[in-house]
């Protein structure tokens, strides 16, 4: 794949940086960085077209000509991790040949595969498919039956989804979550799937029965309807930021370890700015319809929906019900969620963190973009700043898909099971 070099001017300061691009498959390259000496935000993409091959760069705040003379080098790499801006010396130009296609291009079939997935299939997907899956979500939340078998059948004739016979809930559950489940499937979060809940609940109205009926009473359809409205948003906004995340989502799929790289490869791809919007609506969001996991851990562990681990405690009130659980504050609700005991509610704890959402939510952070190095500080004078990487950040952001997935499919079995149960 060839290599692009070009020398980009900082229209305040003038420092000039080296950036190397290595023209890859994708079609559009987002681009962010800050100038290293007045940190003006330098942003915007970089198009690559293929059949002419060409490339053209369209930056905010900066210009950019041919050559190799700068004070700082770059390499952008939309697909993969890349070296952070660094000064420019022979040392660090040497090191900058070394490009990330090389580091981190797949080399094994089922590498090859996920590759072509995430950089062509998905793409491609977003671009030409996306809108009509939420056309028809749209049109299914809002009760438009006699459209919506139309709008799904013309989504047969895309190659981009295999769909079964039409059956309301299931064809559009498909059409929503067949993205999310394929980059999510490499690395579950957790081990529990939803065949296993489903095996778990077809026991329990044998052995508990007013229990199973506590379970399908405490939300009406029309409850599961408002929580996946807002779980198709988050996924809506997902999509919008895929490409500013490709490059975590594709180093878990090679199994690499974001601890070894951090230090000194980041995403040069988005700024911190962009995706802490992206973490605090997804925080609220998820937290906000944990119930639906909690109380199957309720019930599967303890025997009620109601029943929650007494031994937890959250200040001086005691949570003795779910209806307790749900007036609890977002951070006092992930502590109940912890609960190792459970099977499902874990996974919360492992992309949610009241430490990294309530900074965001006070601008009480500081980011060192040449770094891309955030502190999180805390209201507690005693605490020393969390310390997190933008890469780990955006992996975070990531794994929060996974738990809407998740809750995605438990309100689409509730349903299931409350229309089953009206019907006898």
């Amino acid at each position: 794949m060839p290599v692009v070099k070009q020398v980009v001017t900082c229209e305040v300061c003038e420092t000039k940086t080296l950036v190397k691009f290595q023209v890859g498959n994708l079609q559009q390259y987002p681009v962010h960085y800050s100038c290293p000496i007045c940190l003006t935000h330098i942003y915007g993409d970089i198009l690559n077209y293929h059949d002419e091959r060409r490339v053209e760069y369209h930056l905010h705040n900066a210009t950019h000509e041919n050559g190799e003379i700068a004070q700082y080098i770059l390499v952008v790499a939309g697909e993969f991790p890349s070296i952070k801006i660094v000064p420019y010396t022979e040392e660090t130009y040497k090191a900058a040949l070394f490009s990330p296609f090389i580091r981190y291009s797949p080399h094994n079939e089922e590498d090859v595969h996920m590759y072509d997935f995430l950089i062509g299939f998905l793409p491609e997907l977003i671009k030409l498919d996306w809108k009509k899956v939420e056309r028809i979500a749209n049109l299914y939340f809002n009760n438009q039956d006699k459209y919506l078998e139309g709008e799904i059948d013309k989504l047969r004739t895309s190659p981009r989804f295999i769909l079964s016979p039409y059956e309301k809930d299931s064809s559009v559950s498909k059409l929503v979550t067949t993205v999310f489940r394929k980059i999510g499937s490499k690395n579950p979060l957790t081990s529990v799937t939803i065949d296993d809940v489903i095996q778990r609940l077809e026991t329990i109205p044998q052995t508990q029965q007013s229990s199973y009926m506590e379970l399908l009473q405490y939300f009406s359809i029309s409850d599961l309807v408002h929580v996946q409205k807002d779980l198709f948003n988050l996924f809506n906004t997902f999509i919008a930021h895929y490409r500013y995340l490709v490059p975590v989502i594709y180093l878990e799929a090679l199994g690499r370890d974001l601890d070894s790289i951090k230090m000194y490869e980041g995403i040069n791809t988005v700024s911190f700015e962009r995706l802490d919007k992206l973490y605090q609506n997804t925080y609220e969001t998820l937290l906000e319809h944990s119930t639906v996991a909690f109380m199957l851990d309720n019930l599967f562990v303890r025997g009620s929906i109601h029943s929650i681990n007494s031994s937890i405690t959250v200040g001086r009130h005691r949570v003795a019900s779910l209806d307790d659980y749900q007036q609890l504050t977002k951070g006092q609700k992930l502590k109940y969620l912890a609960d190792n005991s459970n099977l499902l509610s874990p996974v919360f704890g492992v992309a949610l963190d009241h430490t990294l959402r309530n900074p965001i939510g006070h601008n009480d952070y500081t980011y060192d973009p040449n770094n891309q190095l955030i502190q999180f500080h805390s209201t507690n004078p005693n605490l020393q700043p969390k310390l997190m990487f933008l890469i780990e950040f955006a992996d975070k952001c990531y794994q929060s898909m996974k738990i809407n997935l998740l809750l995605w499919d438990i309100t689409v079995l509730l349903k299931k099971l409350i229309t089953e149960q009206q019907k006898l």
